[in-house]
């Protein structure tokens, strides 16, 4: 069963210690990095997954002004507890818990275009594309492709 918790002392260094396959290291920022973000940007809301009381991932998301609308910015599963089915399992149980504990009825994110297992795992989901997004983050020129799902 999935589970979401927030990151506090008791947790963030489990958080810290989770790290992606090396073939997907571009594809999402470090948790650490994450983690630092979160504390001083303003807005942005971190959880960690649990899958029966063992953390296995971490999710980033927040309100983009921009869009405008909600953003699952970051989601990542341990390179160790990949191919069990988590990632499938904490995206329906995320879009759940928006839904019911924060009255969100949309939700976008935003894939790298290579990420051909990401984009695959939320089109399965009934994500749809919006278009591809281009920007520049601390050196970096991303081109990805943005996504919706209607709750």
């Amino acid at each position: 069963m999935i589970t979401f918790r927030e990151i506090d002392k008791s947790n963030y260094m489990d958080c810290i210690c989770l790290h992606v396959a090396d073939e997907q290291k571009g594809f999402v920022a470090d948790n650490a990095r994450s983690l630092v973000e979160a504390r001083f940007e303003e807005g942005l809301y971190t959880r960690a997954i649990y899958a029966d009381g063992v953390m296995v991932g971490f999710l980033l998301f927040d309100y983009d002004p921009e869009i405008p609308g909600w953003s699952l910015s970051r989601m990542m599963i341990g390179a160790q507890y990949q191919g069990r089915g988590y990632g499938t399992a904490a995206v329906k149980a995320f879009l759940q818990y928006i839904r019911d504990t924060m009255a969100i009825r949309e939700l976008y994110l935003c894939v790298e275009l290579e990420n051909t297992v990401a984009t695959a795992l939320y089109h399965k989901l009934g994500f749809r594309d919006m278009g591809t997004v281009e920007y520049d983050f601390d050196g970096v020129h991303y081109v990805e492709t943005q996504m919706k799902i209607e709750l």
